[in-house]
């Protein structure tokens, strides 16, 4: 790796992947605390889309297109570096092998600009180098 590329991690955001088992509707902020089962925390990387779509869904609302790319450091702190791609050397950022993420769980995405809260999953794939996971944006 070149003197630029040890200045830029590979995964600089932190995200985490959660739903609520047994959500109802009607509990409260007490109550989903304790419903929230965390499926991965760790770090990532969030860009949008390589098709770069924005659309309007059925309910007439823009919505754009991201992804979020799962990445660990071997050897390192957070619990999500536990899922280092099988190939990882210590301290080298690799990506994360993930398994169980659906359709409609919920991300939280620390990024360069802000914490956005509650992002619906759209879709995921866990390949043999990491997890991609692709959630929707609603603009208001």
């Amino acid at each position: 790796m070149g003197r630029l590329g040890k200045n830029f991690p590979r995964f600089p955001h932190r995200c985490e992947i959660y739903y609520y088992d047994g959500y109802t509707g009607y509990e409260t902020d007490e109550e989903l605390a304790v419903k929230r089962v965390v499926v991965w925390s760790g770090r990532c990387r969030k860009e949008s889309n390589t098709s770069v779509r924005t659309f309007k869904g059925a309910d007439n609302v823009l919505k754009t297109d991201y992804r979020l790319e799962l990445g660990s450091l071997v050897g390192g702190s957070l619990s999500g570096d536990l899922s280092a791609a099988y190939d990882g050397r210590s301290g080298e950022e690799c990506g994360a092998i993930v398994g169980g993420i659906k359709a409609g769980m919920l991300v939280d995405v620390t990024d360069g600009q802000d914490t956005f809260l509650g992002l619906t999953i759209s879709d995921a794939y866990q390949g043999n180098l990491g997890t991609t996971v692709y959630f929707d944006d609603l603009k208001n």
